[in-house]
């Protein structure tokens, strides 16, 4: 039972810290948990503190109120979006998934730059458990908006419990996006250097951000928890030399949220 609430806490908290993020950190499904042959639902609030946009070193609070909900092997959460469990086993999970992700609403140094709206995703998800140990991963392209390209997604987590009531799940990921991708977000244009006084820039490759992440949750009652996440993560690649982030940025970001979780 620890190993399942373990992991499915996880999944819902991680949003608060996420949601700002190109992509989630620790999103996670819960192959443990009998499918509920009725909707599940699960309803929360908190706020995350993260940069302003991906690449920044000035940073914003926000408030994130969230939605779930499951029922047979139709899933909907705000990180990895709609999915359905298109071949499921006692272990693995993969199927089909819709999701969004975040362009870069530009402030600070990069106000005169032209936004760059978000996306919606059309992709695949799939997940491995053993035990304690879980794998996610994610592959998805934009099908609107203004990011283009491919996105690939990886996260190892070990869930855990320090007593019944405190559990904690902690473990690395890594992000990995195509060049296309990388210029929607990391470009510097002529106009907009202009605008700016930044160094015009293209980026010629792929982008990798890798992380470290963690998460405490404290189980007030079955259904009612709070949860805690942290997560620093690093910018590598064409991203990491772009002016928006060596130049007025940095390429090490942290994240982190507090969050109040109910469970239907």
């Amino acid at each position: 039972m620890m190993n399942s609430r373990c992991c499915l806490t996880a999944h819902i908290s991680i949003f608060a810290a996420t949601a700002m993020l190109a992509g989630p950190v620790l999103a996670a499904t819960d192959s443990q948990q009998t499918e509920p042959s009725e909707w599940s639902v699960g309803l929360g609030v908190g706020g995350g503190w993260s940069p302003e946009y991906l690449g920044a070193d000035t940073y914003k609070a926000e408030g994130l109120p969230w939605i779930q909900a499951r029922k047979g092997q139709l899933s909907i959460n705000p990180v990895t979006g709609i999915s359905y469990d298109f071949l499921k086993s006692e272990r693995w999970k993969l199927g089909p998934a819709l999701s969004y992700a975040r362009g870069r609403e530009n402030s600070g140094a990069l106000t005169q730059f032209e936004d760059v709206h978000g996306s919606l995703l059309a992709g695949a998800i799939a997940s491995w458990t053993s035990g304690q140990w879980q794998i996610n991963g994610d592959i998805a392209a934009p099908v609107s908006g203004d990011l283009d390209g491919v996105r690939v997604r990886g996260y190892l987590r070990f869930c855990g419990k320090i007593t019944n009531r405190l559990l904690y799940a902690a473990g690395p990921g890594v992000s990995w996006a195509s060049n296309r991708w990388s210029r929607a977000l990391f470009d510097v244009s002529i106009e907009d250097a202009a605008r700016s006084g930044l160094r015009p820039y293209r980026a010629e490759g792929e982008y990798v951000q890798g992380s470290m992440n963690g998460r405490l949750t404290f189980l007030v009652t079955r259904k009612f928890s709070v949860s805690t996440v942290a997560q620093y993560s690093r910018l590598f690649g064409d991203a990491a030399d772009s002016s928006i982030v060596e130049d007025v940025g940095d390429a090490n970001q942290w994240h982190g949220s507090l969050a109040i979780n109910y469970q239907f």
